[in-house]
């Protein structure tokens, strides 16, 4: 073999060294890269469940409460279902969980309900103490309503589908009941922390009935059914457990008129759950209904796009 053929051969051996090392090393990342991808699959998979778990001992406390016969004619913030809760250890980190009573909020789907003028007038009410835009209130009202009737109050002349059409980012109205209170800030700019305390007094049900549980809501929302110079509730107030609406009346005569929005027990639940992890972190947030009749406690949402703040 002369040298020229032993160079070809060399440099032939050389490639497919190189040839071999090339593929080598891509199954070796494609391998690492699947290898990833299902250690964090898994990992979160894992971390859903453990939420899960938060989840359903939450159900079990609401369904628990239902069996006693006192704790099914009344909610109150005494009842075992309200107070913190010890963090669950998982072998994902702790599960952070508390359980949020939603009858106690302003249902602002009942702005197109039976009730929508009381709705309204509290949902005003509301906006007024946080310093948002009242047009807010018939906004929304256009925007969850079934028709395309403009609703008109107090010089807001109303908007409908056309209206928001012709928006630089146009979009329709939905017409139904909301599935989420994050819509609120599609019609109306809202600051973080003003729409933090927005979700501490109204909330969106699955209903356009307007129901609040007098000893679960804050004083606030109570308020924002009073009519013009009635007497306020305080903030101060204790914890309220009364037995029945005629008995709370009986204390706040203001609220005669709106006798028939009020309740003493629930029936929407929202729990907040967050695990943490030594390099995990997930929130989740779901929405319970729990059948007044049967105790079933059934979740209708999930939400995993909502951070909870926690205490130390």
């Amino acid at each position: 073999m002369t040298r020229a053929h032993r160079g070809i051969a060399l440099i032939s051996i050389l490639l497919v060294v190189v040839l071999f090392s090339a593929l080598a090393f891509q199954l070796y990342s494609h391998q690492t890269m699947v290898t990833a991808q299902t250690r964090i699959g898994l990992s979160a998979n894992q971390a859903r469940y453990s939420l899960m778990a938060g989840e359903a001992l939450a159900q079990e406390l609401l369904y628990v409460d239902w069996l006693d016969e006192a704790g099914r004619l009344r909610d109150d913030m005494a009842e075992p279902w309200a107070q913190s809760v010890t963090p669950l250890q998982t072998v994902s980190g702790d599960v952070h969980m508390e359980i949020v009573d939603l009858s106690g909020k302003l249902n602002l789907n009942a702005l197109s309900g039976k009730s929508s003028k009381e709705s309204t007038k509290a949902f005003g009410y509301i906006l007024n103490q946080l310093g948002i835009s009242l047009e807010l209130a018939p906004m929304w009202r256009d925007w969850i309503d079934q028709d395309d009737q403009r609703f008109q109050l107090d010089g807001y002349q109303g908007r409908e589908e056309l209206d928001w059409l012709a928006n630089e980012t146009p979009f329709r109205t939905p017409n139904r009941l909301a599935g989420h209170l994050s819509e609120v800030q599609v019609l109306v700019p809202i600051e973080d922390d003003v729409y933090s305390d927005l979700t501490q007094l109204v909330t969106v049900l699955p209903t356009s009935e307007l129901s609040i549980n007098v000893n679960t809501a804050h004083p606030e929302v109570l308020n924002s059914l009073l009519p013009p110079g009635s007497s306020r509730m305080s903030p101060r107030g204790g914890i309220r457990n009364f037995g029945s609406v005629e008995a709370f009346i009986d204390l706040n005569n203001g609220f005669t008129e709106v006798s028939d929005h009020l309740s003493v027990r629930s029936d929407f639940f929202e729990v907040r759950a967050t695990l943490q992890g030594a390099d995990l972190r997930m929130d989740m947030t779901s929405q319970i209904y729990r059948d007044p009749l049967s105790g079933e406690c059934r979740v209708y949402a999930r939400d995993f796009g909502t951070r909870h703040v926690w205490s130390s």
